[in-house]
């Protein structure tokens, strides 16, 4: 890959002024990559990119396992872990204690409707204003559960890509949570997605059961039967990191920050506290605000 296929890239998917005006310094990240020599796929994937949300989403991969790859922690890109069946996880990590950590990630662009309520402001004013209410912010929780729940089993509650649960494996989901609430998602809104309402304090509580949360005998009908939809999950993602881009950053060469929200019930601290400090010493852990 040359510098000249990113810029190709880059028009080719609708990036303009800003974006080409960071070539300069998102090419050695994909430089670095190619010299690992484990990441061919990932750079022809960028080489033909001409789509703005394919291109985005193999951008934040490349900053992602840039992150890693510049602390000397090396990722290898598009692993199975099940050669028979399902499709590939996007990275995995072995780390010191022989663990072997599998990272699948997903950009998470902000809702449509939003979008588009922000631009007919923006046409018809010139400026926007949008006001989020709970059952707002709880919509939200929700497509992010949904979102983590997609990238482990189909609609049928079949599993599509983490096959293992060996005593070396971890299976962690990971999605860049920067747009969701217009950047107003919080360390708050993660323990939501992953824990439910009794992990907050009342003020935060949105009516969320979560990923993670174990289901209870006086609980409703409904939180059983979404308990049940969550099962297989529970049984086989060890957490969700969850990656926000660093203020002031720039469109594509940006860095990143994260909240990880383990399974209690899948991993206990002694295997996760080493985990979280092989990703934090590259990705810290997001300032509070």
């Amino acid at each position: 890959m040359k510098k000249q296929d990113l810029v190709d890239a880059i028009r080719r998917s609708g990036g303009r002024r800003w974006p080409l005006e960071e070539v300069g310094d998102f090419w050695p990240r994909l430089e670095l990559l190619q010299n690992t020599g484990r990441y061919g796929d990932l750079l022809a994937s960028i080489t033909a990119a001409n789509d703005k949300n394919n291109f985005l989403a193999l951008v934040l991969e490349t900053n992602f396992a840039y992150q890693f790859e510049a602390a000397g922690r090396k990722l290898a890109y598009e692993i199975k872990q099940d050669t028979r069946e399902g499709s590939s996880i996007d990275f995995l990590r072995r780390t010191p204690e022989n663990k072997r950590v599998f990272f699948e990630i997903r950009l998470l662009q902000q809702r449509q409707s939003i979008a588009d309520f922000i631009n007919s402001q923006l046409e018809k004013y010139g400026i926007y204003q949008i006001l989020f209410a709970g059952e707002d912010e709880r919509e939200e929780v929700i497509r992010l559960q949904n979102t983590v729940l997609s990238k482990v089993q189909d609609k049928r509650g079949n599993p599509i890509k983490f096959f293992s649960t060996d005593a070396d494996v971890v299976n962690i989901v990971v999605i860049d949570a920067t747009q969701s609430i217009l950047g107003a998602f919080d360390i708050f809104d993660c323990m939501l997605v992953a824990y439910g309402d009794p992990s907050v304090e009342e003020v935060y509580r949105r009516q969320v059961f979560g990923l993670f949360q174990n289901d209870q005998p006086q609980y409703p009908q409904a939180i059983h039967d979404l308990a049940a939809k969550f099962a297989h999950m529970r049984n086989t993602l060890h957490g969700v990191l969850f990656l926000f881009k660093k203020p002031g950053g720039e469109l594509i060469a940006y860095q990143l920050e994260e909240y990880l929200m383990w399974n209690h019930a899948k991993i206990d601290q002694a295997n996760a506290g080493p985990i979280l400090a092989d990703i934090s010493a590259v990705i810290p852990v997001r300032a509070d605000e």
